[in-house]
């Protein structure tokens, strides 16, 4: 039976900007199935062409300007469509023929040589390693878990990548992202993004995940792994499927497919799978919790403009999620889309080096705005991630969502980065007693046991006394600060976005962690927001990305400048009156600066 493909579009005319937005649905009519991930191009008089993809329910979103002549529907196994956009003015749908597949003579071939399906699985293999070309783009991921059908993460970042097609992806930064999680398991992924950046497409070297045909030599595949050609239903006539799959299952090797066109030696689709992985370096970003992967299923798609670049990444993890409260089967999918490429996002700039632990602490950092969202968003949101935004609003928490993070959350995701916010170092729970803890040896600061965790305050009887000794710990605190400076695009034009960072993960602060003493810390990090504010309205009148960096440093500097002043003045907060003068001082600032 032949198979239709029906796409449902609705228009919106959107007279400000000269464009129309045109969204749908792709689905399989026969099956009434979606079709996810398939890619709409527009064709333009201008050759300014954008393409998208739909969405995993099938459904996509694409901004057309006035000029478009038509678009392009593709997606594999089906013949591509040219539709002029007049067409959509009185028809709501469209339909694509799929490709008809006939027993070409490669099939025939291989059951009559078996060695045939290794020599050109090698082949093809051999052509890749040689690919070391590596293209920029921007990157777009989003990521869910569940666990017994009920949402407990959602994750969506904008990044900086690099790809090559022996590496797969060669480097990847954070521009920005927002999370939400559940209240009663705050559960993180495993870094997916570090999983899949190791992973490399035709390299040799070990990897996180399983082994696959990429990552071996031809004797290593022969000795290996089954090959064989199998019958692809909506294969183009030149189009080769290849499976291989492990003669002896040992949680060390992948199986799969690889869609490729034999006449150009190009791959199309890569996907493998394997049950009961064996991988010893994957590890839970909380330090106590156990992970025991049960099932790993990676689609790797390559973009049908230019087959010679990923367009994207679908990976799957099902775990054993092992915490000191509970146990639980987790689902996890991250879909990792990368486009405009050649055409990177500007990288956020910080004032001092910040060694983030993971993406959860970066997107805390980088509180990206609705308009950067709005600007930038890919395709729409599937229902599967709008369920669990519902769900996090009542039973949760979300991180960047209204460009603010409630001090509640804190305590339950308690990130390494504290952005500004009034009273956020109201509590000592949020500056570290020391760094690292001590071993087999008593500290030398009364108060402070070897585990590193407080046991009380040293006593002080006099102000000599405590002078005296806060000479003698010259050097033995630390309190990092920083300012954030990132940049977007906004009907054309460059907007600035920054703020004022206190690093928990490099400060600490041993001994008499009184009241004073963090009103002191208070007053540091408000100097700093003061100088931010000033930065912000600054940033107002500059229109590069560089100047605005000079700009960050140049008041990050006179921040500091005061800051020393202020301890110089109060000799390090012990002075309490003087304090108290600096404190009333920047809170007047503050509240005669407010943004």
């Amino acid at each position: 039976m032949k198979k239709i493909i029906l796409i449902t579009v609705l228009l919106a005319f959107n007279h400000s900007f000269s464009q129309i937005t045109i969204e749908g649905f792709i689905f399989d009519k026969s099956t009434n199935e979606s079709l996810p991930y398939a890619t709409v191009q527009t064709v333009s008089k201008s050759n300014k062409n954008y393409y998208t993809i739909s969405n995993e329910d099938g459904k996509f979103e694409i901004n057309v300007e006035l000029n478009t002549d038509s678009l392009l529907v593709r997606t594999i196994g089906f013949k591509t469509k040219k539709v002029p956009i007049s067409y959509f003015k009185s028809n709501k749908t469209l339909y694509l023929s799929p490709n008809i597949y006939n027993l070409n003579t490669v099939l025939i071939v291989a059951k009559k040589d078996k060695n045939y399906a290794y020599n050109l699985l090698s082949s093809l293999i051999k052509k890749y390693q040689n690919k070391k070309r590596i293209t920029s783009s921007k990157a777009f991921l989003t990521l869910t878990s569940s666990a017994r059908g009920i949402p407990i993460e959602i994750v969506e970042g904008f990044y900086n990548s690099k790809q090559s097609l022996l590496k797969g992806i060669v480097d990847f930064k954070l521009k920005g992202g927002r999370f939400g999680q559940k209240r009663s398991f705050p559960f993180y992924s495993l870094n997916n993004t570090d999983i899949l950046k190791d992973f490399q497409l035709f390299g040799k070297a070990s990897n996180i995940l399983p082994l696959y045909p990429g990552n071996l030599s031809s004797g290593a595949i022969k000795w290996k792994y089954k090959v064989k050609i199998d019958s692809c239903n909506n294969c183009s006539n030149q189009d080769i499927s290849i499976s291989f799959k492990p003669k002896r299952p040992s949680g060390r090797f992948f199986s799969g497919t690889i869609i490729f066109n034999n006449k150009t030696q190009t791959i199309k689709k890569i996907q493998i799978d394997i049950i009961d992985p064996k991988i010893k370096r994957l590890a839970a970003i909380e330090k106590n919790d156990i992970v025991t992967p049960k099932s790993i299923k990676i689609n790797i798609n390559f973009n049908p403009v230019d087959y010679e670049i990923i367009q994207s990444i679908d990976f799957e993890l099902t775990m054993y999620y092992k915490s000191t409260e509970s146990f639980e089967i987790i689902s996890s999918n991250s879909f990792l889309y990368f486009y405009d490429y050649n055409k990177p996002f500007e990288e956020p700039y910080f004032t001092n080096n910040i060694d983030f632990r993971n993406d959860y602490d970066k997107i805390m950092a980088l509180q990206s705005s609705d308009d950067f969202w709005n600007s930038n968003y890919q395709f729409p949101k599937s229902f599967k991630e709008e369920k669990a935004i519902d769900y996090f609003k009542n039973n949760g928490y979300l991180i960047n969502y209204n460009n603010n993070t409630p001090a509640s959350y804190l305590s339950l995701i308690k990130p390494s980065i504290l952005p500004w916010r009034k009273d956020r170092l109201a509590d000592w729970k949020n500056i570290k007693v020391t760094l690292e803890k001590t071993r087999n040896k008593k500290s030398s600061i009364s108060g402070v046991d070897p585990s590193g965790e407080l046991k009380g305050d040293k006593v002080f009887y006099s102000y000599g006394d405590m002078k005296r000794y806060m000479t003698n710990q010259k050097g033995k605190e630390k309190f990092n600060f920083s300012y954030a400076l990132d940049s977007y695009f906004k009907k054309g034009e460059i907007q600035f976005v920054t703020q004022t960072l206190f690093n928990r993960a490099t400060s600490f602060y041993p001994y008499n962690r009184t009241q004073n003493k963090l009103i002191y810390i208070g007053v540091i990090f408000d100097i700093y927001e003061v100088f931010n504010r000033e930065l912000k309205h600054q940033l107002k009148n500059i229109t590069n990305f560089n100047d605005a960096k000079v700009a960050c440093y140049t008041k990050f500097k006179e921040a500091t400048d005061l800051v020393n002043q202020m301890k110089s003045d109060t000799e390090l907060g012990l002075n309490s009156k003087k304090l108290k003068r600096w404190s009333e001082r920047i809170k007047l600032k503050l509240n005669g600066n407010s943004e």
